[in-house]
């Protein structure tokens, strides 16, 4: 099951490391997932049926996983799972674009993921600051 596995893979990428760190290796984790499975994480891409308890108690690990490497972030609670949400996003879009062969121009790609979900926690941070 896809869903476990990119789970465990972002388990495995967050491993003791907090903040920054440990949300950056969560994106590389979740990019070199899809790279190492398109088909089998696009298939795969879709809300829990309340009939597939496995693919639901994985889609909740990862949850779990996110939100505890957002925690030093002082996030509401609200403000967390939009965030969980925004950092999801970004990861599948950019996962997406990359497999569909979009980012075709002479820069790395691993660094332009890094300084976009630098920018996204750079947001996290300032966000109570307003």
């Amino acid at each position: 099951m896809s869903v476990l596995q990119l789970s465990q893979a972002l388990a495995t990428a967050a491993a003791e490391r907090t903040g920054d760190e440990a949300i950056q290796a969560i994106a590389a984790a979740y990019n070199g997932f899809v790279r190492q499975h398109p088909g089998l994480y696009e298939a795969s891409f879709h809300a829990p049926d309340i009939h597939e308890p496995e693919l639901a108690a994985a889609n909740t690990a990862t949850l779990e996983i996110l939100l505890h490497a957002l925690q030093p972030y002082t996030l509401t609670e609200a403000e967390a799972l939009h965030a969980v949400r925004g950092l999801r996003s970004l990861c599948h879009g950019f996962a997406s674009i990359e497999a569909q062969g979009g980012f075709n121009m002479d820069f790395d790609s691993n660094e332009s993921l890094h300084l976009t979900v630098q920018a996204f926690l750079n947001g996290l941070q300032h966000l109570h600051q307003d």
